[in-house]
């Protein structure tokens, strides 16, 4: 039996061309400033009730009601606390990739320039040699003027002219030696200067690039603490839920999925319908598996009862989504995963590990296709007509 579709949002089109994201190197890359730490609103401190607390509060039915609304707020609460840390995750995840194709773009334009300013020192040496040995030979006359001293010499007319005819093309050449070797000089100067403005931009991104993994490894504790904290609490919390209102925790657990799907859909009715968009460089550390993820996509959708023509509209989807990369990340409108969830946490309703798992995240796209057009090549008629689905 399918189970109900918990989230229903359309997708904006546009995963598949991140491979140009790194295409370009640009001397000087502007990175903001790695936001703070997240700090999650902790339910720790929660005043959980106890079993007792249930017990006593189901003697008198107003308190019994009233237990069961905070009960209610409390699963509330840590639902969107892990939702929203887990959002907070993906974008501080999506910055630190940004930061770290910056540095990697000034890391290779650095060493570029690098190469490009010892070829010229080089290249300027060696010019510098060239002109004074022409120097030196025209000053081995001992300092008197070379013309002088031919003259002086009482050299035939015709050894004279010869001589003197030599001279001037020795001149001639010193001079433009000279101008070689100045220019030379010159163009190593400046690349040594932009070689050395190109490592200090290096440098500066390699620190915003560390500063920036570090925040990112933050949220990332951060979303799993909460994910922690719900796992630990959740169930009691529905059981205790049940009991207070006569029924079973199986139904309470329903019936707040089906208000989720509920809240969902009328956040979808007053979204835009997104357009195109570009995915930013992926999280770092992060593994992507597409033909892993094709695989198992592949072996779901039979309980759908789609044959292979519809697996081959799903590969096309979400290969223009997503690549099937599960750190996918739209960037402008901050859809994520192989569906391109928006947000990604609305995944959290297939699995807690929504932000890691393949298989969370196609159970996940799969209900929604279903449930919203029935079919992938019924997405994929629609993705093709709106750039979104």
């Amino acid at each position: 039996m399918r189970k109900p579709l918990t989230a229903l949002s359309p997708r904006s089109r546009g995963v598949s061309r991140a491979a140009a994201l790194g295409a370009a190197l640009v001397i000087a890359v502007s990175v903001a400033s790695p936001a703070a730490a997240v700090t999650p609103t902790s339910f720790r401190t929660a005043d959980y009730p106890s079993w007792d607390d249930v017990q006593a509060a189901k003697a008198n039915e107003s308190t019994a009601q009233a237990e069961a609304d905070r009960i209610v707020s409390l699963l509330d609460g840590l639902r969107d606390e892990s939702a929203r840390l887990g959002d907070e995750a993906v974008r501080q995840g999506a910055a630190a990739g940004e930061a770290k194709a910056a540095f990697e773009a000034q890391a290779a334009v650095a060493d570029t320039i690098s190469a490009q300013a010892t070829a010229a020192a080089s290249a300027a040496a060696s010019s510098k040699r060239q002109a004074g040995a022409v120097i030196a030979q025209m000053t081995r006359t001992g300092g008197v003027d070379p013309t002088l001293s031919l003259v002086l010499s009482g050299a035939a007319d015709d050894d004279l002219l010869s001589k003197l005819s030599a001279i001037s093309k020795l001149s001639e050449t010193s001079a433009q030696d000279l101008a070689s070797a100045t220019a030379a000089s010159n163009t190593a100067t400046a690349l040594a200067e932009q070689a050395t403005a190109a490592e200090t931009e290096r440098q500066r991104l390699s620190e915003a690039a560390d500063a920036s993994y570090e925040t990112a490894q933050s949220a990332s504790d951060a979303a799993d603490a909460a994910v922690a904290e719900q796992q630990a609490n959740r169930d009691r919390l529905y059981q205790q839920l049940a009991v207070l209102k006569n029924t079973t925790a199986a139904v309470e657990q329903a019936y707040a999925q089906s208000q989720e799907a509920i809240a969902a859909e009328e956040q979808r009715r007053n979204e835009a319908t997104g357009g195109e968009g570009s995915t930013s460089a992926p999280p770092p550390d992060l593994a992507a598996d597409p033909a892993g993820a094709k695989a198992y996509a592949q072996s779901a959708i039979g309980a759908y009862g789609w044959g292979s023509g519809e697996f081959q509209c799903l590969l096309q989807l979400w290969t223009r989504e997503s690549s099937w990369r599960v750190n996918a990340y739209n960037e402008s409108s901050g859809a994520y995963g192989i569906p391109q969830s928006l947000p990604g946490s609305k995944m959290a309703s297939s699995g807690d590990d929504w932000r890691t798992n393949a298989a969370t995240q196609i159970n996940w796209g799969l209900n929604y296709i279903d449930s919203r057009y029935g079919s992938p090549c019924g997405a994929w008629a629609h993705s093709e007509a709106t750039n979104w689905y």
